[in-house]
């Protein structure tokens, strides 16, 4: 993992019930044999699954040691396997796949994984244990100090908000003023977690605005399995003394009252520093609609050719696809990626269309309703998308009983706001470049890099 740490999100081996082991092929046992939980498993829990898998985290069991960890020995092969866990709901057969926060398994990983469970699960000598790690409290781990080396600079957080139990959704909009700062400062991360672990299981979503200078601006979007955005080294958002944050929240109940509260950690540039570039942060593109928003809008056409939206609407019994064709109004640099639906979505996938007739489709998302994954390319991946790009988006639902999520196939499905509505939109961190020559700097050392990456093959 290129962070050296597991996700808030990387956790969750759960919905399938405890399944003993059964009995290893003999083949398969007498090639793996050497294979041992001491020696060779439980280093890739404690470095990809135990941030979560802990008592008094987010996972719904530890996996800790090896006594907890047997029973779920099959569930473990059949979620890693799957690619289910750690949560990394992206196909990686095709698009781009140079990602910053990456917490998928290798391939061999997996396949070690895989071939321990077969031959048993042993335990192997308690002497190859590795020494435990001694995680923070939950309250005091944020995912990017293990990227900067510290804690945030700033921490804001909500009031908390009671969530009754076997109720309704809410949407609850509570304020806080920014404390802390002495003078305006520019955002170089920033991270977004529930405010305990009980508050996971409630959090649907939240899109905190910035209120200041008489203006209301999103600072930061985010959903369950969200955890934050790094913005390119050479861009940031101001954030200003006296300002506030509304935290425009969507929490939904589970079977217990739960009082829940979100938080907001900044990471920011050396006092005095100011980035070349004012990032947007994450743009809102549908995918129930084409171009037609108004000139006003960035990444939109300044020719619009539909104007209005189409209806979400979803039958029983059935899959449906939607889309969505934007023309980039002014070139583009997006440094994250991250899809939008509710519980009937099956996939995501961002297609581009440049200027000169080249096509490629950038990712294939694989819709996994409990990980609204933030993927974060790599520097030298960010794509660049020059004026006049097409950018088509595609919405696949799946209504039907194969779908694990879906509460009744035999429902029409609108679009809306609740859970069990349907959204259809998709997010990109996105820096516009008013300036032309400044983007084609910027595709020329681009070029040069994977030039000097060709040669060096």
């Amino acid at each position: 993992m290129k962070f050296g740490m597991a996700s808030q999100a990387a956790c969750g081996f759960v919905g399938l019930g405890v399944l003993l082991l059964g009995q290893a092929a003999p083949g398969a046992a007498q090639a793996s044999s050497d294979i041992t939980f001491t020696r060779d498993i439980a280093p890739i829990l404690q470095e990809n699954c135990q941030t979560c898998h802990r008592p008094e985290s987010i996972a719904p069991m530890s996996l800790l040691t090896y006594e907890e960890v047997r029973p779920w020995a099959r569930v473990i092969k059949l979620k890693v396997e799957t690619r289910k866990m750690p949560p990394w709901p992206i196909d990686k057969s095709i698009g781009v796949q140079d990602f910053k926060n990456d917490i998928s398994l290798s391939d061999e990983e997996i396949a070690l994984i895989s071939a321990w469970v077969d031959v048993g699960a042993p335990q192997g000598n308690p002497e190859d244990m590795p020494a435990p790690k001694e995680w923070p409290s939950y309250s005091e781990r944020w995912a990017y100090e293990d990227v900067f080396g510290r804690k945030p600079d700033l921490i804001i957080a909500s009031d908390p908000y009671m969530v009754g139990a076997n109720g309704l959704d809410h949407w609850p909009e509570p304020e806080t003023l920014v404390e802390g700062l002495d003078g305006p400062r520019w955002i170089r991360a920033v991270e977004v977690r529930p405010g305990t672990p009980d508050t996971r299981y409630v959090f649907h979503h939240a899109n905190p605005d910035l209120l200041q200078d008489g203006e209301d601006n999103s600072l930061v979007e985010s959903a369950v399995g969200t955890v934050g955005f790094i913005y390119p080294a050479d861009s940031g958002k101001l954030i200003k003394p006296g300002s506030s944050v509304r935290f425009n929240m969507h929490l939904y109940p589970t079977d217990r009252d739960v009082e829940a509260t979100l938080q907001i950690g900044l990471w920011f540039y050396p006092e005095g520093e100011t980035p070349n570039l004012a990032t947007e942060g994450e743009v809102t593109f549908e995918i129930d609609q084409s171009t037609g928003f108004g000139l006003e809008d960035r990444g939109h056409s300044t020719n619009p050719q539909l104007s209005n939206r189409g209806d979400l609407l979803i039958p029983p019994n059935s899959q449906a696809m939607y889309r969505g064709v934007y023309v980039m109004d002014r070139p583009a640099r997006i440094h994250s990626l991250r899809g939008h639906m509710h519980l009937r979505g099956k996939y995501q996938v961002v297609e581009l269309i440049y200027p000169d007739g080249r096509w490629e489709v950038l990712n294939k998302l694989d819709w996994d309703h409990p990980w609204h994954t933030a993927f974060l390319y790599d520097d030298d991946a960010m794509p660049l998308l020059p004026k006049g790009t097409v950018v088509v988006l595609t919405s696949l639902f799946d209504n039907t009983a194969e779908n694990p999520y879906n509460p009744d196939p035999r429902q029409w499905v609108a679009g809306g706001d609740r859970t069990v509505d349907e959204m259809s939109h998709l997010r990109m961190g996105i820096t516009y470049f008013d300036d032309e020559a400044e983007f084609e700097a910027l595709v020329r050392e681009r070029e040069r890099i994977n030039s000097e990456k060709e040669e060096a093959r």
